[in-house]
């Protein structure tokens, strides 16, 4: 399926590492300008030098997503690179060390639905208001399975998780009449660094996990919640997120889809 991504600028959050790179990766490979924003911006400039290297263009840019001048610089830069802004991908996520929550400090809390809720309602709503005028666009959410099944130790993650799933509901409905779509996609079990943290976590808690390695700990919990028996990759993600920024999904909008090996299902 030629999903015709040729003529698309599509920013990119979160964009340096894990499934961030893949997403971005696997759009520049479909033909679209990417504008790879993160944190890091070591991280961003070697995600844009991949992709010019397989003959796409891109724009490396250092972005704090959960802060609103950060992110009206991020989008004011983007238009004037290339014009426009046609796909949206919020990626960022992630947030503190696992904890329980009757011990979760609160700057902890916040920090966590700042990185995982209030990164999406900033640049969705700074990105919209570019493309309302176009009446096109697609924006598409990085939420997870952990939006939809409360996880022990992942409290603020789960409800920014959650609360993504349900802005994207409601930026459907009042986005729908300028012909903008908006979707998320809910990873299941993806091996990031973030996992890696809560595989440590688990070992530190359950003396039956210490003499295993931390991929064994992630393993483990993919073959027992897994109908698939696999993990998913930052490739599979960067799939859909594409076919969904595409033409062929202009008539997908409000959902909250899983790529999650039937995990959600289990």
């Amino acid at each position: 399926m030629d999903l015709k991504l040729e003529d698309k600028v599509a920013v990119v959050t979160g964009a340096g590492n894990g499934i961030g790179r893949g997403i971005a990766l696997g759009l520049a490979a479909e033909g679209a300008t990417v504008v790879a924003a993160d944190l890091n911006a070591g991280d961003a400039e070697r995600v844009v030098a991949e992709i010019v290297a397989q003959g796409g263009r891109g724009l490396a840019l250092q972005t704090d997503a959960t802060e609103e001048a950060a992110v009206a610089e991020m989008v004011r830069r983007s238009v004037a690179a290339f014009g426009q802004i046609d796909v949206l991908v919020n990626n960022v996520g992630g947030g503190v060390d696992p904890e329980l929550l009757v011990k979760l400090a609160t700057a902890d809390w916040d920090r966590a639905i700042a990185v995982n809720l209030r990164s999406v309602f900033l640049c969705s709503s700074a990105v919209a208001r570019e493309m309302m005028p176009r009446r096109q666009g697609s924006i598409i959410s990085i939420a997870s399975i952990s939006g939809r099944l409360g996880e022990s130790l992942m409290g603020p993650y789960c409800a920014g998780k959650f609360g993504v799933i349900g802005l994207t509901q409601t930026l459907a409905k009042e986005l729908g009449r300028y012909g903008i779509t908006v979707n998320a996609v809910c990873p299941g079990y993806v091996w990031t660094a973030a996992w890696k943290n809560i595989a440590r976590v688990l070992q530190a808690n359950f003396a039956s996990l210490a003499d295993k390695s931390t991929e064994q700990v992630f393993q483990d919990r993919v073959r027992a919640t897994v109908p698939l028996g696999r993990p998913q990759t930052p490739e599979e993600i960067a799939g859909l997120v594409a076919f969904l920024a595409s033409a062929q999904a202009r008539s997908i909008t409000g959902q909250a889809i899983h790529v999650d090996g039937g995990a959600v299902m289990h």
